[in-house]
């Protein structure tokens, strides 16, 4: 079972006890009246209470539902862009540092997959996952020297890098931030309460226990989702790393050891080698 269903449940279940418990003490509160004048009133005020309730949960939970697919989206994006700067590298090996790029590239597959899997840990090489973004990108740039093949594999390169660039931003940003404050779930619970307490007023009979129940479950559930959803980067609505893992194990299977590096171009996260380096034409 997925970790976040069984959050869910257990979410479910312990706002139905809560919603009967308080239900019990609104029962006893309300006793000392007459029924059939409680009973209009609960009906009248739960009814605003409930709608009000139910619109406030409703729009925060479209809102961090959108906000959690937002981020999946870009996880997906992320190791697409990747993927397009490794292949425009592999099939392009007479541009000059393209076997330090692929490896750069890797790394920060890496480093970019961890910081997904363990976001608190993650901080401490958060910086030099960005250095390292930031370099593959400069050294790519552009020099009119080169053939046109080659300025236009790093014009491509380019726009693709900014893509990554802006979607890194995003997530390190994310990771600071809950898309949920404290003043809505104080709502939360003021009115899930209010609204249990106030349906003791009504006779304790097998239909209206099993109807309260249901009551009491959906907003435990939503509540759930909605807190889980609030921050995608950490437990329990963490999003998969699993399209960065893939195409780094894709990466890591085919290898670049079939693929000729440019001259000066020593790979494995090293420097070029010293002296002029060969024009970019590709041959």
């Amino acid at each position: 079972m997925n970790p976040i269903t069984l959050d869910v449940l257990l979410a479910g279940l312990a706002a139905t006890i809560a919603g009967l418990t308080l239900q019990m003490i609104g029962r006893a509160a309300f006793s000392r009246f007459k029924s059939d004048d409680t009973k209009e009133i609960a009906g009248v005020v739960g009814l605003r209470v409930s709608a009000i309730f139910g619109i406030a949960v409703g729009l925060i939970f479209a809102s961090t539902t959108a906000h959690l697919m937002s981020v999946k989206k870009d996880v997906q994006e992320e190791a697409r862009l990747v993927a397009t700067l490794y292949f425009l590298m592999e099939d392009a090996p007479d541009i000059a540092k393209s076997g330090v790029v692929r490896d750069n590239l890797r790394q920060y597959l890496k480093l970019s997959q961890s910081e997904y899997e363990d976001p608190d840990d993650g901080e401490q090489f958060a910086r030099e996952t960005s250095h390292i973004l930031v370099k593959v990108c400069r050294r790519m740039a552009l020099n009119d020297q080169e053939s046109v093949e080659a300025r236009w594999t790093k014009e491509e390169f380019q726009r693709s890098c900014s893509k990554l660039i802006d979607i890194r931003g995003k997530k390190r940003v994310g990771t600071m931030e809950n898309r949920v404050s404290a003043p809505f779930w104080i709502f939360f619970g003021i009115s899930f309460g209010f609204l249990a307490v106030l349906f003791g007023v009504f006779d304790r009979s097998i239909i209206n226990i099993v109807f309260a129940s249901l009551f009491y479950f959906a907003p435990g559930v939503t509540g759930m989702l909605i807190y889980a959803a609030a921050d995608p980067y950490h437990n329990p609505g963490k999003v998969s790393a699993a399209p960065l893992t893939l195409l780094k194990q894709r990466i890591e299977s085919e290898g670049d050891a079939e693929a000729p590096r440019a001259p000066g171009d020593t790979g494995d996260h090293g420097a070029p080698k010293t002296g002029a380096p060969k024009s970019g034409t590709v041959k």
